[in-house]
């Protein structure tokens, strides 16, 4: 190509054409080389120093993570959060995994009303160091739908319907957070008692029969039954003679009265 270009630019010259005619029929020729790229100067991260301690994690090193069992309960109902952690940055750092440091908190939906978290009845700490990509042991805690407050003050009242937020903190990274995760309470529905029927709308055959007797049989009683009741005392036994036998039986008392007197005699 080079030597191509020369002879070029050396018939130009001898042609009579001169060398700047010889050097614009070079570059008709010529190729035009592509455009220059010029490359960014990319900043080089800073050095890791892992002769040291570790420091505590900052908190774009963390990446917080709540999942809950339920997003809607009824009221009363508990729910189950588990927590994680993950060390997302370059290096180890350290970090409180205990139950006071990583608490579940809960808010109502403004955010402004506290209603509990689990590390109002927790103490103690421990240090977790965590290595890039390390996720410190997951962590369950159970919220019973009450409220309470710091220091585990007790008689506290239960929590009615509504919408919650809860998320997780870390006291020693008090800007690592988990997202939020929104817990609906439905009102707990009690059934209504079914009443019970009324005797009218009864329809037993046995209760309509002993309801209703024949109001001939409450004042007559047969006869045979009468004679049994009676001892089995013949017929008319037991019962007043009539008017017409204690007559005749009286006329005839008299009679036999009349004949032991004795006849008074001419002289008296």
């Amino acid at each position: 190509m080079l030597l191509a270009a020369a002879a070029l630019v050396a018939t130009g010259t001898f042609g009579g054409y001169g060398i700047g005619r010889a050097v614009e029929a070079v570059r008709e020729v010529w190729p035009d080389p592509g455009p220059q790229l010029l490359a960014d100067k990319a900043v080089p991260p800073e050095p890791i120093d892992l002769s040291g301690p570790a420091d505590t994690c900052r908190p774009e090193e963390l990446d917080v993570r709540l999942a809950a069992s339920a997003t809607t309960v009824t009221e009363g109902d508990p729910v189950e959060f588990s927590i994680q952690i993950e060390n997302v940055g370059r290096a180890p750092c350290l970090v409180d995994g205990g139950d006071a440091s990583r608490a579940v908190t809960i808010t109502d939906a403004s955010g402004q009303d506290r209603v509990w978290s689990s590390g109002d009845c927790a103490s103690g700490s421990q240090p977790l160091m965590l290595g890039p990509g390390d996720v410190a042991p997951e962590r369950d805690v159970r919220w019973s739908a009450v409220r309470t407050v710091p220091g585990c003050e007790g008689g506290r009242p239960g929590v009615g319907p509504g919408e919650y937020r809860a998320e997780v903190t870390l006291a020693d990274v008090p800007s690592a957070r988990s997202d939020v995760v929104e817990i609906t309470v439905a009102p707990r529905h009690t059934p209504t008692p079914t009443p019970a029927p009324t005797p009218e709308a009864s329809e037993d055959p046995a209760t309509e029969d002993a309801g209703e007797q024949p109001t001939e049989d409450a004042g007559e009683q047969p006869a045979e039954d009468a004679a049994e009741d009676l001892g089995g005392r013949p017929e008319g036994a037991g019962r007043p003679a009539d008017a017409g036998e204690r007559g005749q039986k009286d006329g005839d008392k008299g009679k036999d009265k009349d004949k032991e007197e004795p006849t008074p005699s001419a002289e008296a």
